[in-house]
């Protein structure tokens, strides 16, 4: 998806979180000037989630956190929280 936003030009690549696609999610972060990590309520961080953070870390790329499914059963807000502030 592309636009122009405050005379900039604007892309954002959607990206598979599966790890089975990671390949394809690195390629595309060597083109990105920042990234969304996006993370499963349920399910906390991943493997997949850890090694996409430092993929981001080794390229010096911002990083916004989005945490989604937050309306199904999952950890509390406070405990996704500590996982990330643990990890990283």
């Amino acid at each position: 998806m592309s636009f122009d936003y405050n005379k900039l030009h604007i892309n954002i690549l959607d990206t598979p979180g599966h790890q089975d696609f990671s390949e394809d999610t690195y390629r595309a972060l060597a083109a990105a000037d920042n990234a969304v990590m996006l993370l499963d309520a349920a399910k906390g961080l991943e493997p997949q989630t850890r090694k996409l953070f430092e993929v981001c870390r080794m390229r010096g790329l911002p990083l916004f956190t989005f945490v989604n499914k937050m309306d199904r059963p999952a950890l509390s807000p406070y405990e996704i929280m500590d996982q990330i502030e643990e990890e990283f």
